[in-house]
């Protein structure tokens, strides 16, 4: 893949992960949860619980993106860049594993969906992790050290 690909890869799950920290999650914590509560099947409390989580797991793979996409646009940023893809990696394993956790745990009548949801963003994760690649191991690799010096 080119490096314009990986571009516009993290740059969509920067957009997708923070969009939805705000105009989701965010968004619905500070408006009434009584309806976000009943339409996800649980209870004011464990909704608010469940949105805090959500607002924080959103916030990690965003931002690891935006960190993987300077790495690809600046030469002298490879290492933020190389950390990007590594927390968006695992910030996005991690959402996705919460989601379909807790639609088998806690959620009644939509649990099918954020199961779908899950997976779903695990997958993406998964992808970041091949997709990002380049990154990783130019970074790791003697000849890159080497090259680059200790940034």
């Amino acid at each position: 893949m080119k490096q314009r690909g990986r571009i516009i890869f993290f740059a969509f799950i920067a957009i997708l992960m923070l969009s939805e920290m705000i105009g989701s999650n965010l968004w619905s914590l500070i408006g009434p949860l009584e309806d976000t509560a009943k339409f996800m099947g649980v209870s004011v409390a464990e909704e608010r619980v469940r949105l805090i989580i959500l607002i924080i797991l959103d916030a990690i793979p965003g931002i690891g993106a935006l960190l993987a996409v300077q790495g690809y646009r600046r030469s002298g940023s490879r290492r933020t860049g190389r950390n990007g893809v590594i927390i968006t990696t695992f910030g996005m394993l991690a959402y996705g594993s919460y989601q379909f956790t807790s639609a088998i745990i806690q959620l009644g009548d939509r649990q099918s969906f954020v199961m779908l949801v899950g997976v779903v963003y695990a997958s993406l994760g998964v992808a970041a992790w091949f997709i990002g690649s380049d990154l990783r191991q130019e970074v790791a690799s003697p000849d890159a050290l080497a090259e680059h010096g200790d940034e």
